[in-house]
């Protein structure tokens, strides 16, 4: 351990030591002192002399090279900088507004996981994107899943689909892109993100800056005359065999007081309006997607249930009751022609 308390004329003593017999060993030898002592003399001394104790040692110059990066101030000051900003865009992503321009009946679709590849009803699917493409007043959300993006100890599936991960992002652009669906958003779910540069993929093709978040999307559908509080997950936390609904039903317990809370994820369907304690007429709903036969649901004795592959939510922002308000519908067809009637009663009126 050094001592305290030395002079500078000591600390020099040292440096000339070692100077004189060239290396820190030989000068501790020479100095009498014991070879930790003489070292952390000697460790001191540099501390104090700094670049011209280093000349005493050493008779060569050596370069002087910049620092290799910016200062330790400069980065931290970039971290805040880059928190701040993924602060912002976080905060901007709760609860964010989607403006309706008119009172007219609207009809949210929420498209069930579309995983699109062998396993996709394909007949259905087409049914129901010339249907969202062709009505009036209609607006999409895709609840995530959007191909089955197999990765990691799960890519051996494509051994089982005769598609290819090229083929899956050609069917995703057509799907984002090509098919004319008035999307307002989109989630991304589990298999979105199994291969990240998936995801990645999707905003880089976003040319119309289509919402596009992770998991959950939180957003209100602003109507002139009204907002309706949208709840969409790919998968609300919480299950039960009782209760396909549990999820949803969890997070309105905790608060979150959407008009609508929906999800997919499980591949089963249902519905359920109810009033709540607040007196808010709230609905609930899980979208069931568009993959059938799947060998994983038979394995696993999961149901493969028929309908629901989409659920449309007929909103009048200008009913005068809140039990009025929104009307689901597990078939889509079914839930276009009542938004097409509605719409075309409201004109009559006017």
């Amino acid at each position: 351990m050094a001592q305290r308390g030395l002079t500078d004329d000591q600390l020099q003593q040292v440096l000339d030591l070692v100077k004189q017999h060239g290396t820190v060993a030989e000068a501790a030898l020479e100095s009498g002192l014991n070879r930790s002592t003489f070292e952390s003399r000697y460790r001191r001394a540099l501390d104090k002399f700094g670049s011209d104790a280093e000349e005493q040692k050493n008779e060569a110059v050596l370069p002087t090279f910049p620092d290799e990066d910016i200062s330790t101030p400069e980065i931290i000051s970039h971290l805040k900088k880059r928190w701040e900003q993924k602060h912002e865009h976080e905060q901007a992503k709760k609860w964010f507004d989607i403006k309706i321009k008119t009172d007219d009946c609207y009809g949210l679709v929420v498209v069930g996981d579309p995983h699109l590849g062998t396993h996709t009803n394909w007949g259905l699917l087409e049914r129901d994107v010339e249907i969202m493409s062709t009505t009036p007043g209609i607006g999409a959300l895709n609840i995530g899943d959007t191909v089955n993006n197999w990765s990691q100890r799960l890519i051996h599936l494509y051994a089982e689909e005769d598609i290819s991960r090229k083929t899956e992002r050609q069917l995703a652009k057509w799907f984002l892109r090509d098919a004319e669906i008035p999307w307002i958003c989109w989630t991304h779910g589990n298999h979105d993100t199994m291969h990240s540069e998936f995801s990645t993929y999707l905003k880089a093709i976003n040319v119309r800056q289509i919402p596009m978040v992770d998991w959950q999307a939180k957003f209100k559908l602003v109507f002139p005359s009204t907002t309706i509080k949208v709840d969409a997950a790919h998968n609300h936390k919480g299950t039960s065999i009782y209760n396909p609904l549990h999820g949803q039903k969890r997070a309105d317990l905790w608060g979150e007081d959407a008009d609508i809370f929906v999800s997919g994820h499980h591949h089963t369907w249902a519905l359920q309006q109810h009033e709540n304690t607040g007196g808010k007429v709230v609905t609930y709903a899980r979208a069931r997607g568009y993959k059938f036969h799947d060998e994983f649901a038979v394995t696993h004795q999961f149901n493969e249930e028929q309908f629901g592959s989409s659920i449309i939510f007929v909103i009048d922002p200008a009913a005068s009751a809140n039990n009025t308000r929104v009307k689901p519908f597990a078939d889509l067809k079914e839930g276009a022609e009542f938004l097409t009637w509605k719409r075309s009663r409201k004109k009559g009126k006017d």
